[in-house]
């Protein structure tokens, strides 16, 4: 196992993807970015990050399904989940807390919004500790 990042991001978006890394590196945090669902959980289960950026709609492996994943595994079910999503159905956002994310941003958003709500999101974390 090598030493956890803060911050695995999982989009399989280009322009997003780019976006979300140099927002969240700008604001001080490591950063690894995976395209896949199945390379994000792997990634996830490898680096176990403080925190997780999570799309819904990507390939090889949802997002729903990569969040059910983390949290059955007892060594990935306490880390924090943020879904970044075009998804702005009630039903896929009620799934998503159901299935245990900690919050839910709706495409388009503000690359400073997510970088905020990451950090409050740690600071609740943290407190817990």
């Amino acid at each position: 196992m090598t030493k956890g990042v803060d911050i695995v991001v999982a989009e399989d978006e280009e322009n997003i993807g780019f976006i979300v890394k140099s927002q969240l590196q700008h604001s001080g945090f490591s950063v690894v970015w995976e395209k896949d669902g199945e390379k994000a959980l792997e990634a996830i289960q490898r680096e176990l990050p403080r925190v997780v950026v999570l799309d819904l709609m990507m390939p090889i492996m949802s997002g729903f399904d990569v969040l059910k994943a983390l949290k059955k595994d007892p060594a990935t079910k306490e880390i924090p989940v943020i879904i970044l999503t075009a998804r702005t159905q009630e039903m896929d956002i009620k799934r998503a807390i159901l299935l245990g994310a900690d919050d839910y941003l709706i495409k388009p958003f503000l690359p400073t919004e997510l970088a905020n709500r990451i950090e409050q999101l740690l600071e609740k974390t943290d407190a817990k500790k």
